[in-house]
C-alpha cells in the first residue's frame, strides 16, 4: 500500500517536472507522471518523466519508442560517452524522477523538429507491467 511520505514525494517530482496540464498514467502498480520533451530542432532531443513503483515487487523501464524518433536510449545523464542504460529500476516505494542534466530518455534520430507546444505519442515498455502508450508534451524547460 501506497504511504502518505512517497505519495507526497512522488506528487511534488510531478509538479516540478510536468506543467498544470500534465496528465498521469497507471499500468497495474507503475504510476506515470507527465511527460514531457525540451524542444529541438537536431536529430535528437530529451523526454523526462516521473515514475513509481506502488507494487510488492521491482519492475524496470526496459525500453520506449515513439513515431517521432528511430531510437530511445534509456539515460542517466547528458554525457554521450557513457554507454546507455538497459533499464531502470523501479524499486516499490521509491520514485524514480528524470530531469534535464540527469535521467532521461533521448531521442535519437527524430523525424521532426519537436517544437514548443506539440505533443508525440511515446510507448512505454516495463519489464512486468508491460506497455503503455501515453502522449508528451513539448515544453520550455531548464537545459540546467
Amino acid at each position: 500500500m501506497i504511504n502518505r511520505r512517497w505519495l507526497v514525494t512522488f506528487s511534488i517530482c510531478s509538479a516540478l517536472l510536468g506543467s498544470a496540464e500534465a496528465h498521469s498514467h497507471k499500468l497495474g502498480r507503475i504510476l506515470i507522471g507527465h511527460a514531457w520533451a525540451l524542444p529541438s530542432q537536431t536529430s535528437e532531443a530529451q523526454v523526462f518523466v516521473s515514475l513509481a513503483n506502488d507494487g510488492d515487487e521491482m519492475d524496470e523501464l526496459v525500453g520506449a519508442r515513439s513515431p517521432v524518433a528511430s531510437l530511445i536510449e534509456l539515460r542517466t545523464n547528458n554525457r554521450y560517452d557513457d554507454p546507455p542504460l538497459r533499464a531502470m529500476k523501479l524499486d516499490p516505494d521509491k520514485p524514480l524522477p528524470m530531469r534535464p542534466t540527469a535521467r532521461h530518455l533521448r531521442l535519437i534520430g527524430l523525424t521532426r523538429s519537436l517544437v514548443a507546444g506539440d505533443r508525440f505519442p511515446l510507448i512505454l515498455d516495463f519489464l512486468n507491467a508491460g506497455e503503455v502508450a501515453i502522449e508528451a508534451a513539448v515544453e520550455l524547460g531548464s537545459a540546467e
